[in-house]
């Protein structure tokens, strides 16, 4: 009895870990199939070796390409693998290419599908991933959702409320977890003692110049240290759009290379707030208990916004700029805590995942 897991990308590698270890505890048979999305190892080696998940059972190397061009080849590379092993159930992870290929292939074949991260929207179909959870959640025969307002986003689109499972978020698991493990003396030795976090790689802020300009313009009136882990997206388009000189002169800048997960936790851990366009990463934020200026008009968490968690940073809002800049002084002057509530689940998302699965296979 086979479950086979579809993951491409940084965050579901992350998603993947602790349904991995749970299942591994349960001696249920795994088949992890890496789409090759993120295909640097900074992007990909990095999380299976930390992380302790098992080597992919195939990795398909799909690559970068247009949204057309890499779920078509994820497409035709699954149908082939899916057939192969026969699994008696596919597990998807959160709202990637790699994640619509997977539902689209797993439904054609009538494989039942497990979709982790469910429910989740942003109202706004211009973002591809919203495109792409949509489709997963109607496709899919298991939700489990991260927080229970994907619950009721999901009965409002009509979906079977048996289908619907409030599981919380495996991502909370993940980080609960590696918090107890991590050493942040080790990763944080090579860092000022008070700094800004940030993460920046969605298309809608690289594949616009103006959009990155206005980007920068912000991050250069932060006159504090701000530590950016580059995604190899966005340092490409920073040569691309003649941005080198800018991003070289601002001595407050400190780029990296995209880190591990472990070292991610320790500079969450250990930072004022965070400027981020990532969901993930926003609402790691909050795990952390730490403020997110959210770099697109997108509501990703609405409950991490109305508590005040998030604030969405509208460049074109002087009153969002401002508020925005007035979050990151605070949070360099002060202790920085606050309450972080109740919103993800209990840490144990992955064992009522696998619960679900054993239902599957039994």
């Amino acid at each position: 009895m086979k479950v086979m897991h579809v993951v491409g990308n940084r965050p579901q590698f992350i998603k993947l870990a602790p349904v991995s270890r749970e299942m591994r505890k349960r001696n249920i048979e795994e088949i992890i199939i890496h789409t090759g999305q993120h295909y640097d190892k900074n992007m990909s080696d990095i999380f299976f070796e930390e992380l302790g998940i098992p080597k992919p059972t195939r990795n398909l190397n799909v690559g970068s390409g247009s949204h057309a061009q890499t779920t078509a080849k994820a497409m035709i590379a699954l149908e082939e693998v899916m057939t192969e092993y026969n699994p008696q159930c596919v597990i998807i992870y959160g709202d990637t290419n790699s994640t619509l290929a997977a539902a689209l292939t797993a439904a054609k074949l009538c494989i039942p599908m497990i979709h982790v991260e469910a429910g989740i929207r942003t109202n706004n179909k211009k973002n591809p991933e919203e495109c792409n959870r949509i489709v997963a959640d109607h496709l899919s025969g298991y939700l489990c959702t991260p927080d229970r307002i994907s619950v009721d986003n999901l009965k409002q689109e009509g979906i079977d409320e048996k289908k619907i499972h409030f599981t919380g978020d495996v991502m909370f698991d993940e980080f609960l977890y590696c918090a107890s493990q991590e050493n942040a003396s080790e990763y944080l030795k090579k860092y000022p003692k008070d700094y800004i976090l940030m993460t920046w790689h969605r298309q809608e802020n690289t594949d616009s110049r103006e959009r990155m300009e206005k980007i920068i313009d912000f991050i250069e009136q932060v006159k504090y240290p701000i530590v950016l882990p580059l995604h190899p997206r966005t340092k490409k388009k920073i040569v691309e759009y003649g941005f080198e000189s800018r991003i070289q002169k601002n001595s407050n800048l400190i780029i990296t290379e995209p880190v591990g997960y472990l070292e991610m936790v320790s500079l969450l851990k250990n930072c004022k707030c965070i400027i981020t366009d990532s969901g993930g990463a926003s609402k790691e934020a909050s795990f952390a208990g730490k403020r997110c200026i959210f770099l697109l008009d997108l509501e990703v968490w609405p409950e991490l916004i109305e508590s005040g968690w998030i604030q969405i940073l509208n460049f074109k809002d002087a009153n969002s700029v401002k508020t925005s800049m007035e979050i990151i002084s605070a949070a360099l002057n002060s202790d920085n805590k606050k309450d972080k509530g109740d919103f993800f689940g209990d840490g144990n998302a992955a064992e009522k995942i696998v619960d679900i699965v054993e239902m599957i296979l039994n």
